[in-house]
C-alpha cells in the first residue's frame, strides 16, 4: 500500500494506519479519530505473530500504544518488517528510549506524546511530537492533532523527558508521598476535609485524581524517565533545607528559601493566583450547590 503523496509539497498522508496497542482505551480514541478523517485503520493488541507482519507491512504509519516499558522491544521485533516510506510513531510518556529504538529501523520517525489520558473529547488537551525523522509526513501529522482541537509542541526527545520530570514525574511523585503520609501519620480524611478552604480542597481533588490511576502507568512513568532522578534528588535536598531550617525555628532561613522561589516564579505566580481563583470559586460553587440539595 501506498501513501497518497502531494509531491509538490512533499506532504504525505496515510490511506491506512496501524496502531499496535490499538485495542486499549488510548488506541480505541485514536482509531476513532483517524477513522473520523476516512482513514482506515487496523489495530491489534497482544499478538501470537510477535512482529505485527500484516500490519506493518500492509499501513503507511505505524504507531505503538502499548505500555511504556514494552515499547522499544515491540518496536525491535516490528523494525525489520518497516520500510523507509512508512511512518512510525509512539504514544509513550518517555521519549529518548523509544525514539532511539525507532531510529534503529528504516521508517521515518516522529515521536508523540499526547498529554491526557483516554476520555471522549481530547479538545483542548496538549500533545508533544519528536520529529527527529520526519520525511514527509510532520505536516500531516500536526494538522491530524490540531483538526481535533488540540495543542501541538515539538521538542526533542531529551527536552521532551526533562519537561516530563517536573510535568509529571515531580508532580506524581509529591502527591504520591503526600498520600503516603496521610497513610503513615493515620490522618483523619473526614476530619482534615472538614476544615479544609477551597483551594486546598482543589489540592487533594489532584492528588486523588492522581491517585486514582493506574499504579503501573504512573510507576513507570516515575521509573522510565531517565531525567526523573536527579529532579527528584534536588527535590529532596531542597526539602531537606527547608525541613531544617523549620527543625531549627530558622525564620530568616525559612523567609529567604520562601522569597527566593517566590521572585523565580516571577510574574507567571500572578497569573496561576487568577487561574487557581477561578477553580477555588468552581469549588465553592459546588459545595454550596450539594449543601443545599442536603438541606
Amino acid at each position: 500500500m501506498t501513501a497518497k503523496t502531494k509531491s509538490e509539497n512533499t506532504v504525505a498522508r496515510p490511506s491506512r494506519v496501524g496502531l499496535i496497542g490499538g485495542l486499549g482505551q488510548m488506541g480505541s480514541l485514536f482509531a476513532s479519530l483517524l477513522r473520523e478523517d476516512g482513514i482506515a485503520v487496523q489495530a491489534a493488541g497482544p499478538s501470537e505473530d510477535s512482529t505485527y507482519g500484516g500490519l506493518v507491512t500492509g499501513c503507511d504509519v505505524v504507531i505503538v500504544t502499548v505500555p511504556i516499558q514494552h515499547t522499544p522491544a515491540v518496536i525491535a521485533r516490528i523494525g525489520p518488517h518497516l520500510r523507509p516510506e512508512q511512518l512510525l510513531s509512539d504514544f509513550t510518556s518517555v521519549k529518548a528510549a523509544p525514539v532511539t529504538a525507532m531510529l534503529a529501523t528504516t521508517a521515518c520517525v516522529i515521536g508523540c506524546h499526547p498529554l491526557f489520558g483516554p476520555m471522549p473529547n481530547p479538545a483542548g488537551q496538549n500533545v508533544v511530537l519528536c520529529p527527529v525523522r520526519p520525511g514527509p509526513w510532520l505536516p500531516w501529522y500536526r494538522e491530524f492533532f490540531t483538526r481535533h482541537g488540540m495543542t501541538v509542541s515539538e521538542m526533542s526527545p531529551e527536552a521532551h523527558d526533562e519537561a516530563m520530570a517536573f510535568i509529571q514525574g515531580l508532580t506524581h511523585f509529591i502527591n504520591i508521598v503526600f498520600a503516603r503520609t496521610l497513610q503513615t501519620r493515620q490522618a483523619e480524611l473526614k476530619e482534615i476535609l472538614t476544615v479544609c478552604s477551597p483551594v486546598y480542597r482543589v489540592l487533594f481533588s489532584i492528588l486523588c485524581r492522581i491517585l486514582s490511576g493506574d499504579a503501573e502507568l504512573y510507576g513507570q512513568i516515575q521509573i522510565s524517565n531517565p531525567s526523573n532522578p536527579p529532579v527528584l534528588r534536588e527535590f529532596l535536598d531542597n526539602g531537606e533545607a527547608l525541613f531544617s531550617a523549620v527543625s531549627a525555628q530558622d525564620t530568616e532561613t525559612v523567609y529567604r528559601l520562601f522569597n527566593e522561589a517566590a521572585a523565580y516564579l516571577g510574574p507567571f505566580r500572578h497569573q496561576a493566583r487568577e487561574d487557581s481563583d477561578f477553580l477555588i470559586q468552581r469549588m465553592t460553587q459546588r459545595q454550596d450547590s450539594e449543601q443545599s440539595g442536603e438541606k
